[in-house]
């Protein structure tokens, strides 16, 4: 990693800081990224976006499954909002697997 991406992702997460689980939108769409915890530390899923669902389940969206395991432990926004209906081939997508 350069200096310069260092930075540019230093001023993204000052700007776009981790937010509590409980804080989490339910059924609006908001594509998020979240943040895991294991046993050995915190890790951010880099690439990958999910929505959370009215039920509270949280899906990914490429590849479409619905997440189980692990839980995430923080959320934050990326300010894009999926449609209904590609929220819902989404969670189509995820049963079929």
């Amino acid at each position: 990693m350069t200096i310069k991406e260092r930075q540019e992702r230093e001023a993204h997460d000052r700007e776009n800081p981790w937010r509590p689980m409980y804080t989490a939108p339910r059924g609006t769409g908001l594509i998020c990224d979240l943040l895991f915890d294991d046993m050995v530390g915190h890790f951010a899923t880099e690439g990958l976006q999910f929505f959370r669902d009215g039920d509270g389940d949280w899906y990914q969206i490429d590849p479409p499954r619905r997440l189980y395991m692990p839980t995430p432990i923080n959320w934050r926004p990326s300010d894009v909002r999926m449609t209904p209906e590609r929220r819902r081939i989404v969670k189509q997508r995820s049963n079929a697997l």
